[in-house]
């Protein structure tokens, strides 16, 4: 995975979403649950991928700041706007009373398994691009 600009946020976006609607799928699949609501849970998915993204995307502007704390903002940022969605969605209709968790839940794994493999593939890239600077620098 490359790092997250303006030109592949798309392509990053549809990965993304391709990865958490297959493994939603193999998951139902091997519940044998049937989903009566597919279609809104597909399009819910499309919204946290792309959320997910762009919060990650982020990243670039927070270089001053301890990785662990942009890890722990981006993540509250992503959980908030989340559970402000839920908010603003039971003021115009019924909210299930487990809504908060259930969101809570599917939220938090696939920004954790794709900030975790973002972030893994940002300190590779950066390891060979200092490997490149050393060897440019004639240090090896």
């Amino acid at each position: 995975m490359k790092l997250i600009n303006k030109r592949n946020f798309v392509s990053i976006v549809c990965i993304f979403f391709t990865l958490i609607t297959c493994g939603k799928l193999l998951y139902e699949r091997a519940l044998n649950f049937t989903d009566r609501y597919y279609t809104d849970n597909i399009f819910t998915i499309l919204g946290f991928s792309v959320l997910i993204t762009l919060i990650l995307s982020l990243h670039f502007y927070l270089q001053k700041f301890p990785f662990w704390l942009v890890i722990i903002a981006q993540y509250a940022l992503t959980v908030g706007i989340v559970f402000l969605a839920i908010f603003i969605h039971g003021r115009f209709s019924t909210n299930a009373p487990t809504a908060y968790w259930d969101m809570f839940v599917s939220i938090t794994i696939p920004f954790f398994i794709g900030a975790l493999v973002y972030y893994i593939c940002f300190f590779v890239q950066i390891k060979r691009a200092n490997k490149v600077l050393e060897k440019l620098n004639g240090e090896e």
